[in-house]
């Protein structure tokens, strides 16, 4: 039987984290074989994003649950099915995580100013799960093990390269300020998820 487009669609917004564990084995044979010996900033640009897959499947596949972790220790919803829902993280991480890096990446073989904030957002969504892990009070929150493992080294040494090699002057920049303004912006998204969550179930009146 024929799937068609809507079909397609659903069924990659149920099983996107798995497609993206998928996707960055290729991506990774792909950076090393094409991309490291032609530009190593791109290649090092260009690393960040099969990477996050590797986070992502930590989050929602093995061991899974990042949306029912940060429910109920973070958003405090008892249930576990709250604002963190199916729908905003496929977008969300789909978006940033599958076009938004990999196209920046890419267009930083024009200029690498395109791609320098990219090794900085990885390392500030490293760091965020430690924070959120002392915020829970768990040693452990899905996601915590690749940003411990790759996620802050890789990116760590990443920029240190970069600024060995004169692409930035220094630690503190531009790029800096964006990849920690986009991690930023995610909590202020969970707040309005939170808000409009409470709002919709009833929780807190209409203002």
């Amino acid at each position: 039987m024929e799937m068609r487009p809507l079909q397609y669609y659903k069924w990659l917004k149920r099983e996107w984290a798995k497609v993206g564990l998928i996707l960055s084995i290729y991506l990774f044979v792909f950076v090393f074989v094409f991309v490291r010996n032609y530009d190593f900033v791109v290649f090092l640009l260009l690393l960040q994003t099969p990477i996050y897959m590797l986070h992502q499947t930590e989050e929602y596949v093995f061991p899974g649950g990042f949306d029912e972790f940060f429910n109920t220790r973070i958003f405090k919803i008892e249930t576990g099915d709250g604002p963190l829902n199916p729908t905003f993280i496929f977008y969300l991480n789909v978006g940033l995580i599958w076009i938004v890096l990999p196209l920046f990446g890419l267009l930083s073989l024009v200029n690498y100013n395109f791609g320098l904030w990219i090794p900085y957002f990885s390392l500030f969504a490293g760091i965020a799960h430690i924070l959120l892990s002392i915020k829970a009070g768990k040693l452990y929150n899905p996601g915590l093990f690749v940003s411990l493992s790759l996620n802050i080294p890789v990116s760590l040494w990443s920029i240190t390269y970069l600024i060995n090699r004169g692409v930035l002057d220094s630690f503190l920049n531009f790029h800096f300020v964006i990849g920690l303004a986009i991690n930023a912006s995610l909590p202020i998204m969970g707040i309005v998820l939170l808000r409009d969550y409470k709002k919709s179930s009833g929780k807190v009146p209409p203002q």
